[in-house]
């Protein structure tokens, strides 16, 4: 009997020493780093700035951003994964940095689903293929037979090569087999004067950055990756639309906790994002900054991750990207 309660004994003070003990009660009781792989003023910056408050509100610690830019969201998503699993460390991913950065780049030694507990899906961003307002393409199926006649005759430009938008690209070419001679840039708004000035003759890219030259009147709109039409650009047909149902890769972004953060964490982080992820607040700042909200819950988000993962796969081999 002794023998027996001295086992027990240990057994509960193993439990209380271990991460998984020390997060079983309490959690939060200080403040939470929220890693973002983007420099401050970019897409995944904007977006957490936009929930950490109300995130730091649900979890009634504060939230605080840390910025980690390097190699597309390389840096940022190793040093997540790496790192603490207590809770206090949590990743801003997205479709870059955790679905096609391990496709493409050899340095991302990382799984989205192995390496990282998804949470839920905060925003999306639609990409959209454009043109300048005096092209003679008045459609995406314009544009595509031109380049079947003419094979590397458009250049599109592209802001880098490890984009949702640069996938939508090489999917086309793919699916459609014609050829398009790509000008990479460091962004999609260093690639938008080059497609302005005429250097290029179309882009793919996020409708946060070539809206406001459609609503100027300068580009064109010839199709967007979104389920639906964007009501503020309602003439712009969607891929399905144009009979292209796969061209659909998105930006997204949503929360991460690394991989073997303990159960009892997770427990509190999932209501606590869906309650600020599910705000009409927080929805509205959402699409007024140009994302589309997009929301989804746990096992929602995890199933669209793996069938990204599946999808992004299958274009990279068929475009022949391999890693570099």
């Amino acid at each position: 009997m002794k023998r027996y309660l001295f086992f027990t004994a240990i057994c509960a003070l193993v439990y209380l020493v271990s991460p998984a003990g020390t997060q079983a009660k309490g959690y939060p009781d200080r403040p939470v780093e929220l890693v973002i792989p983007m420099a401050p003023g970019g897409g995944a910056d904007v977006s957490a700035r936009m929930f950490s408050d109300e995130l730091g509100k649900a979890l009634k610690v504060p939230i605080i951003v840390v910025n980690r830019a390097g190699g597309s969201g390389v840096q940022a998503s190793l040093y997540v994964a790496r790192g603490r699993k207590d809770g206090y460390t949590l990743f801003l991913g997205s479709g870059t940095s955790l679905i096609v950065m391990p496709i493409i780049n050899k340095e991302a030694t990382y799984d989205p689903l192995k390496d990282f507990i998804p949470i839920a899906q905060f925003v999306s961003v639609p990409s959209a293929f454009v043109v300048r307002s005096d092209s003679p393409f008045r459609t995406l199926n314009d544009l595509i037979e031109y380049a079947r006649a003419n094979p590397g005759k458009l250049k599109n430009g592209a802001g880098g090569l490890g984009t949702e938008s640069y996938f939508n690209l090489a999917l086309l070419c793919a699916k459609e087999k014609i050829k398009i001679t790509t000008i990479p840039f460091k962004s999609g708004g260093e690639a938008l004067p080059a497609l302005l000035g005429g250097h290029v003759d179309m882009a793919s890219n996020t409708i946060t950055t070539v809206g406001p030259q459609i609503k100027a009147g300068k580009l064109r709109g010839l199709a967007i990756t979104s389920d639906k039409r964007v009501p503020d650009f309602p003439d712009i047909p969607t891929t399905a639309e144009a009979g292209m149902p796969d061209i659909n890769f998105r930006t997204w972004f949503g929360l991460f906790a690394p991989a073997g953060t303990p159960q009892s964490v997770i427990n509190v982080l999932v209501p606590a994002a869906a309650k600020v992820f599910k705000n009409p607040e927080i929805l509205q700042r959402a699409v007024r900054a140009g994302f589309v909200a997009d929301y989804k819950a746990q096992a929602e988000f995890r199933a669209f991750i793996k069938n990204r993962q599946e999808t992004a796969g299958k274009v990279a081999q068929e475009a022949g990207l391999s890693k570099k």
